[in-house]
């Protein structure tokens, strides 16, 4: 009896372990939420704006404008804006730099999902190889295979491994879904900077903006 108390102490600090990588997902999960409805706006609604502004030659203004709107792809405009005097090379650079910037916030505290991930299946496995010898330890002292101590190791032995396996799941569906989400925004970020330098390229030269410059398009870089 004292090895299956040994292990029914092992298999709840196995099963606590794995409820503590389930808060911290549930937590990351919410907070990445939160954070992108408040950081990642509609792009064509910022490129439509700015473009309004620069066609007019307000590039002031503009910059004025997205440093008021907030978010991380107003960020990436308003460090090219400030540098319009400078060479578009340095602009480009700046842009660039920025959305780097952009991308770790973005994927800030998404290792952590990543991790658990990775060990959540290995702990639930733990806790299945700690039952299964607890097990076999106790059914050796009783000098035979009772029914009721095999059950009850291999009952707790599994329940650690679902459990593991459950979580495991949940990370991995998260992971995926937030990194999805921030290939997609990059890839926007990318794209409007890309237009954004088109943009000021062509107002220094004093040129006109070609029509389908003041839609946003992630396509056209």
């Amino acid at each position: 009896m004292a090895m299956l108390s040994e292990y029914s102490a092992v298999g709840i600090a196995t099963l606590a372990l794995l409820l503590i990588c389930s808060v911290i997902i549930l937590a990351v999960v919410f907070e990445r939420l939160f954070f992108y409805k408040q950081n990642v706006i509609d792009p064509e609604w910022l490129h439509s704006n700015v473009a309004f502004f620069l066609s007019s030659g307000k590039v002031e203004e503009a910059a004025h404008f997205v440093s008021q709107v907030g978010g991380l792809l107003p960020r990436v405009y308003e460090v090219g804006l400030q540098r319009y005097h400078m060479t578009q090379e340095a602009v480009d650079i700046a842009m660039s730099n920025s959305i780097s910037a952009q991308r770790l916030l973005l994927e800030r505290y998404l290792p952590a999902i990543g991790t658990i991930a990775v060990i959540a299946p290995f702990i639930g496995l733990f806790g299945t190889v700690v039952g299964i010898m607890h097990t076999f330890s106790a059914v050796a002292e009783k000098g035979q295979a009772g029914v009721a101590v095999v059950a009850a190791g291999v009952a707790e032995a599994l329940v650690a491994t679902a459990a593991g396996l459950m979580v495991a799941i949940a990370a991995v569906v998260f992971f995926n879904y937030f990194k999805a989400r921030v290939s997609a925004t990059i890839n926007q970020m990318v794209g409007a900077a890309g237009r954004l330098s088109e943009m000021m390229e062509l107002l220094r030269e004093e040129k006109e903006f070609p029509a389908d410059l003041l839609i946003f398009s992630p396509d056209q870089r």
